[in-house]
Formats: C-alpha cells, structure tokens, sequence
C-alpha cells in the first residue's frame, strides 16, 4: 500500500515511505503541541477539522476533485496562521491515504494543502476583527485550485518528461481543475459558516471577557 506506482513518482519502497510519513507525523504532532499566545483554544477544532476533512475525502472519492480539504485548508490557514495549516495538511493526507492509497503523491499533496494554507495566512479570509468574509472565502475557492493542482502535478515529473509535456498535462487537468473550484465554491458557501463556528469552539475565556467588555464599553 506504500509504494508509489505508475506515473505518480518513483518507486519507493513500503519502509522508505513508512518512516518518511512517521517523520511528517512527528513534525505535525510537534506543530500541533508547540505553544502559541492563544493557548491551546485551537486544538479540539483543528483535530475535528482534520476527522471532517479526512472522512469526507474518502467518501467523495468517487467524485474527482470534489472535497473540502482545500477550503479548510484557507480556514485554518486564515485563522491559526502556517503552522498549524501544516499540521493540518499533513494529518488530513496521511489519514486519508490510509485508505485512498500512499504514494509518492502524498508528498505533494501535503505540499500543496500547507502551501493553500500559506497563503491564506497572508491573504486572509477573516477580517481584523477575526470574522469570517464569505466575499474572501468565496475568492479563495479561485485562487487555492490553480495553487494547490500545480504543486500535485509535480508529482508525475521524471527524467524523461520535457516542459511541453508537463504543459499538456496540466492542459489536460483543466476539467478536474473546474471541479475542483466549483466543489471548493459549494462548501465555501453553504459550509462556510458552520466550518467557522467549530474554528471558534473552545474560545478562549480572557478573549471572550474582552469581548464583552467592548461591547459593554460601546454601550
């Protein structure tokens, strides 16, 4: 199950990729664990993101391209910075994988997930007041696809593929790449909210203290 086959890489044997992915376990878990100012408000959420994200992957792997991984991505991105996006896209492909198949494709697909997520800490997707912008979550459904199917596509590269070839290639994905935006475009807009109200679980007491003496200082 941890060879890589066809024209998704090379051949890895099962105890090269095993320790690979232990090592990319690790390093999430340490990301996870490794504190930041807003204390552990961020733990239970993400690991019920990551239990959403992995299921709903492999229930609609029938459908090529269609998940919500990507949008989650931008959310955890946008609201718990790089690091924890990292964390994020390693957890989500390795659980996944488990039973979708691992492959020297995993890799990239980790890749892709964190860089999503990287950018979406740059151009976030709540505003400074840490609302959610449904205008920015539904822009990021653009945005991520080309970003997140390019790094993917990597993946199939060898020694003997020239630059034109590889642009065929990418030609060719053109269609899973439209699935990819309109699946990202339905569960931005009509699970948007929802994702965002498990991202605010857990929120911290002192933060909702601040809250509503603003609101009773407004008053």
């Amino acid at each position: 199950m941890l060879s890589a086959i066809g024209t998704h890489g090379p051949t890895v044997s099962p105890t090269a990729l095993l320790f690979l992915h232990a090592t990319l376990f690790f390093i999430a878990v340490w990301l996870l664990i490794k504190p930041q100012r807003d204390g552990n408000a961020w733990l239970w959420p993400l690991f019920l993101l990551v239990a959403i994200a992995s299921i709903s992957r492999i229930a609609m792997s029938f459908i090529p391209n269609v998940m919500p991984v990507t949008i989650l991505a931008v959310m955890v991105g946008s609201k718990f910075g790089v690091q924890r996006g990292f964390a994020f896209a390693v957890l989500v492909t390795l659980a996944s994988n488990a039973v979708l198949g691992h492959g020297w494709w995993s890799l990239f697909q980790i890749a892709g997930w964190a860089s999503v997520a990287l950018v979406a800490s740059w151009i976030s997707v709540h505003d400074e007041n840490g609302n959610l912008s449904m205008t920015q979550l539904a822009f990021s459904a653009l945005w991520s696809v080309p970003i997140f199917s390019f790094i993917v596509s990597l993946s199939i590269i060898d020694s003997g593929m020239s630059a034109f070839e590889f642009g065929l290639y990418l030609a060719n994905g053109l269609l899973f790449d439209a699935l990819h935006f309109f699946g990202n475009l339905f569960f931005a807009m009509w699970f948007g909210q929802w994702f965002e109200r498990l991202l605010q679980m857990n929120q911290p007491t002192r933060q909702l203290v601040q809250q509503e003496s603003e609101h009773v200082s407004a008053l």
